[in-house]
């Protein structure tokens, strides 16, 4: 039996296969090995709900695609609390930017982005990514991201620069008040609580002041990094994650301005990776 991850920093897709080929499909807490220890990776994977759905020691391989996981450092952190919970596995452990560009891309050349919580792009040619432009995380990054659009919506706020009616949706949607908000966003997960602002202007987006915020997120997201690669004018955009199927007419129409073609769009990539890893000859 094998496994395949997704993810991301907010929410982890999990599909196992058996001998059989059927399918079974979990879901977990989002890991991030610059937040998460392998001992917490250990602790929350092997949780009864879990365990009741994961046979952990019949296990033979695990293909991980993860938020956080950009170089060998952080997929050897991941990959050490992964082989606690799945000793009998052989364990891939893959930048989640791998795995976007497998399910849209297959083994074809293309461009590839996530817009989830967070962003990233690269440049693959069917089998490896070749160009990646820095991502920058939540603190410089993120841009087109729901970390960047909570971000701009949140500056938006407490800069009273949201228009009146604006303003007033905002603070019913978000009684807590001022002060709770920002010990929240300052606090543990700071990149989930900030990226879980974005569903308030996506909730508001035929605003116009909630739609310049969207289209000022992917505009910065075209330029500062879909643009930066080779002959970007001719191949498709291809992207997943949340932001990227929740504001697809969106992101087209910024798209168009900005001389970018959209290709395929997937929220979720696991079932795709999943057709991916179907595929490979060693199973």
């Amino acid at each position: 039996m094998w496994i395949v991850v997704d993810s991301g920093s907010t929410k982890s897709d999990w599909v196992m296969v058996d001998r059989n080929g059927k399918q079974t499909a979990t879901h977990t807490m989002g890991f991030n090995p610059y937040f998460h220890s392998p001992e917490r990776v250990f602790a929350e994977l092997t949780k009864k709900e879990f365990t009741d759905i994961i046979p952990i020691h019949d296990i033979n391989y695990v293909y991980y695609y993860g938020a956080g996981c950009p170089d060998e450092s952080y997929r050897s952190k991941m990959k050490e609390g992964l082989t606690k919970v799945f000793p009998n596995a052989k364990i891939e452990v893959s930048h989640d930017l791998l795995g976007a560009a497998r399910a849209t891309c297959g083994r074809e050349p293309g461009i590839c982005g996530i817009m989830g919580t967070g962003s990233n792009s690269c440049s693959y040619n069917g089998e490896k990514i070749t160009d990646n432009v820095t991502a920058l995380a939540h603190v410089l990054g993120d841009e087109g991201g729901g970390v960047q659009l909570g971000r701009l919506l949140l500056q938006s706020y407490f800069y009273r620069e949201l228009p009146k009616d604006l303003e007033i949706e905002f603070e019913k949607a978000y009684p807590e008040g001022k002060d709770a908000i920002i010990h929240r966003v300052y606090g543990e997960g700071q990149n989930v609580h900030i990226a879980s602002f974005a569903e308030f202007l996506i909730r508001h987006k035929t605003h116009p002041a909630a739609r310049a915020l969207i289209d000022q997120a992917f505009r910065e997201f075209a330029n500062r990094h879909l643009k930066k690669y080779d002959n970007w004018q001719n191949l498709k955009i291809n992207l997943v994650g949340s932001i990227a199927g929740l504001l697809s007419e969106e992101l087209d129409e910024v798209f168009k301005q900005e001389g970018l073609h959209l290709g395929t769009v997937v929220r979720k990539p696991i079932d795709r990776l999943v057709e991916y890893h179907l595929s490979d000859k060693r199973l």
